[in-house]
């Protein structure tokens, strides 16, 4: 239930409507107050998922209940009858672990100086996990941070878009500190990579060459820049309600469930072969940028 309640949060945060707002600033008064912030990513996907592309009946017939049930329907029939074809897609890349590789980039990313591409935070620990900590561990790892650390949630969802498009990771940071429960600071983070072209073959063993050197570097780097835009929002990148008004919004191309559509959405770091941009939601995206 935990995969589909996240998978189900994702496609939300890819878009979003525009009330919905994914950001949360981090107060200047509150950040003072952290000495130091303990980091707890969790991915509890066991594997990779790849989800049928949606017909889009609902924007055919205008959207509302109606649409969205024949879709959802739909959708479920293609997901059974391409049952083979997933299965088929992710067992040969089921032995490379995002975790494993997230870990490496974690640690990494710990030992570079803040005035680079470090993070803006002293960290005290960090730890890569499977499964969201219970009701119990929680509060008493909340309590905790009345008189310690603060501490981020940092909640992973990766997915193959259908048709091998692309590889895209949805992260939800959280950060909780003064034995408080409401977050202090909220950020969404979303990853984009274009696979290779190519059939489904072709594509699967340019992923699984040299020992997934070429996925795993995909893995890698979606974590390095999730803490990227993790680290932009802490410091305060500025946050447009409506895109079209900082003069330098655009829309970006976006495979969002096989089919690409354009994002809305605001400059914030140009630099080398991506760009952060942020949405009219408040969640930043690390996007490869666009030839000419």
């Amino acid at each position: 239930m935990l995969i589909f309640r996240i998978a189900a949060i994702a496609a939300t945060l890819s878009l979003g409507a525009c009330a919905v707002s994914f950001h949360k600033p981090l107060t200047a008064e509150n950040k003072q107050r952290i000495q130091s912030v303990d980091i707890r990513m969790v991915i509890p996907q066991e594997s990779f998922m790849v989800s049928a592309k949606s017909p889009g009946v609902s924007l055919v017939t205008g959207g509302g209940l109606i649409g969205a049930m024949i879709d959802s329907g739909i959708q479920k029939s293609r997901q059974t009858d391409m049952a083979g074809e997933i299965r088929s897609t992710v067992g040969p890349l089921a032995r490379f672990d995002l975790r494993n590789e997230a870990d490496i980039a974690l640690q990494a990313a710990l030992q570079e100086p803040a005035a680079g591409k470090g993070l803006p935070f002293k960290v005290r620990s960090a730890q890569v996990s499977a499964a969201v900590p219970g009701k119990a561990d929680s509060e008493r790892l909340f309590a905790d941070t009345s008189n310690g650390p603060a501490v981020m949630m940092l909640l992973v969802h990766y997915a193959l878009e259908p048709g091998l498009g692309a590889f895209t990771t949805r992260t939800s940071a959280v950060l909780r500190q003064n034995g408080k429960t409401e977050p202090s600071f909220q950020s969404a983070a979303v990853y984009q990579i274009p696979l290779p072209t190519g059939s489904r073959d072709s594509v699967l063993t340019q992923l699984k060459a040299n020992d997934g050197q070429l996925l795993r570097s995909y893995m890698r780097e979606s974590v390095t820049e999730t803490l990227r835009m993790v680290a932009l929002d802490w410091e305060g990148v500025p946050v447009s309600a409506n895109p079209g008004a900082a003069g330098n919004a655009r829309s970006h191309r976006f495979n969002m469930q096989g089919t690409l559509v354009d994002l809305p959405a605001t400059t914030v770091v140009s630099a080398g072969a991506r760009m952060v941009v942020r949405s009219e939601t408040g969640a930043l995206f690390s996007l490869q940028k666009e030839s000419k």
